[in-house]
């Protein structure tokens, strides 16, 4: 008797309760791109810049071959300390990866981080991403 009930719930069914997300297979993949213009920009809350040699990696695209685009990296408000500055250049249709790694000045303790654009013509941020240098 023992053997039958055993086998009568080891062979019974599981059912799982929950919410079953719609499927995406027919849906386009979304792809993220932040455009940039001058005085736009990406805030990130409460990022630790105490954790040793911190820097930062971009992928941009750029279209115009127009020089004079940077990327400001400033503390506590979008007008606050620059820590870092990058030069966009011209990329055309691809993405290009920027990196800037390195003692960032005045980047001591838990900060909220700014991305802001500079210069004249615009861009697009497709990654970004923190590097730690051991």
């Amino acid at each position: 008797m023992r053997c039958i009930l055993f086998l009568i719930f080891a062979l019974q069914t599981l059912t799982v309760c929950g919410q079953v997300a719609p499927s995406t297979a027919s849906a386009k993949k979304p792809e993220t791109e932040f455009q940039m213009k001058e005085g736009s920009y990406l805030g990130f809350a409460q990022v630790n810049l105490s954790l040793g040699e911190i820097g930062f990696k971009v992928e941009v695209t750029k279209t115009t071959k127009d020089k004079g685009s940077r990327l400001e990296f400033r503390i506590d408000e979008p007008k606050g300390k620059i820590i870092g500055t990058l030069d966009i250049p011209y990329t055309g249709d691809t993405t290009y990866a920027l990196k800037m790694v390195g003692n960032l000045r005045h980047a001591q303790g838990v900060h909220d981080l700014f991305l802001v654009a500079r210069g004249a013509s615009a861009f697009s941020i497709t990654s970004f991403s923190f590097i730690w240098n051991y």
